[in-house]
């Protein structure tokens, strides 16, 4: 029985907790995860309905989960000694392989190129779905100084991801406007050290968003949202922006525009996906990534928003779990 281990596994559209044997053998390049904590993340649920995309990393034994936490039991031919016994949190979509062990499982077979180390007193769990909501605010805002981008505006706010690019552009000094629907999502960017802060209820939301992204020149539009959003901010937004669309959170409410602002006001909408940047496709510019990242875990900005905790075999229960204020279903390991 100690070869084996507890995962949760998509068979007949039902989830369920089998044994598996547990990884052993480390291949090159790869870690063995003694698993911590995983969180469940938007993504998650989506692809338990919706096929993996085209080259994206399967999971051995089509486990489940792709975000989590845990300390590292081995390490494989070329991975950085560094890595050997420490904690750290993993994205497993991030670097390609063919024997990955996804993480709602007691152990996972990964990349190292999918993992940031911790802090040495972090507590695992309040990372355990962060990699995801780091490395695209990261991998976003190299690329949009690339592209000669010298300010953003987020509709992501005090999202996960948003607290995220928050933390980066401090980090950068680089001008950031955060949307956010609530006083309180303004509270709790201000605590975090925002200073642009435009909530959508404001009776001078089109004012105050249209002067303050021309004065920063903000032409950058991090779309974590979708939807109304939008609607309202398209014809406020600098000339020559562009609309970056990562997210679609923002209910059924469709875009809808006259094509004639695109033209008028020469603007672009275009997809973002981490996986299609340079940060992550070059391994050379991912591994340098996520030691900046290692860096800066330190900082609030980058923690998990914990709801509420499951095991394993509460995998529904987990699933329908809807915390408030972007908080996550945690699946732990024991």
């Amino acid at each position: 029985m100690d070869e084996l281990m507890k995962a949760i596994v998509l068979s007949n559209d039902i989830l369920t907790v089998q044994n598996f044997k547990k990884p052993t053998t480390t291949e090159p390049g790869h870690l063995i995860v003694k698993m911590n904590s995983s969180a469940i993340n938007s993504g998650d649920k989506f692809f338990l309905k919706h096929p993996t995309p085209p080259g994206a990393p399967k999971s051995l034994y089509d486990i489940k989960g792709v975000s989590g936490a845990g300390m590292v039991l081995q390490i494989g031919e070329g991975v950085p000694e560094e890595y050997l016994g420490k904690n750290i949190t993993f994205y497993r979509q991030l670097k390609y392989s063919e024997s990955v062990v996804g993480s709602w499982s007691e152990y996972a077979h990964i990349p190292f190129l999918d993992c940031a180390i911790l802090p040495a007193d972090a507590d695992p769990q309040d990372y355990s779905g962060s990699m995801v909501n780091i490395i695209t605010p990261f991998a976003f805002l190299k690329q949009i100084i690339g592209e000669g981008h010298k300010g953003i505006i987020s509709t992501a706010g005090n999202s996960a991801t948003g607290i995220a690019l928050l933390g980066f552009c401090l980090t950068h000094n680089f001008p950031l406007i955060s949307i956010v629907r609530t006083d309180e999502g303004r509270k709790e960017l201000e605590s975090l050290g925002a200073k642009n802060i435009i909530v959508q209820s404001d009776p001078d939301f089109s004012g105050h968003l249209s002067d303050i992204a021309q004065t920063l020149n903000a032409t950058a539009i991090f779309d974590g949202v979708g939807g109304d959003i939008l609607n309202k901010i398209l014809t406020l937004i600098p000339r020559s922006s562009v609309i970056y669309t990562y997210g679609y959170v923002g209910g059924d409410v469709p875009f809808t525009f006259h094509t004639s602002i695109l033209t008028l006001k020469n603007i672009i909408i275009r997809p973002f996906s981490n996986l299609n940047t340079e940060t992550v496709k070059n391994p050379g510019n991912l591994e340098k990534a996520l030691k900046e990242i290692t860096a800066l875990l330190h900082m609030p900005h980058f923690k998990t928003k914990i709801g509420k905790k499951f095991r394993l075999e509460e995998i529904n229960d987990a699933l329908t779990y809807a915390g408030g204020n972007g908080k996550k279903a945690i699946l732990y390991h024991k």
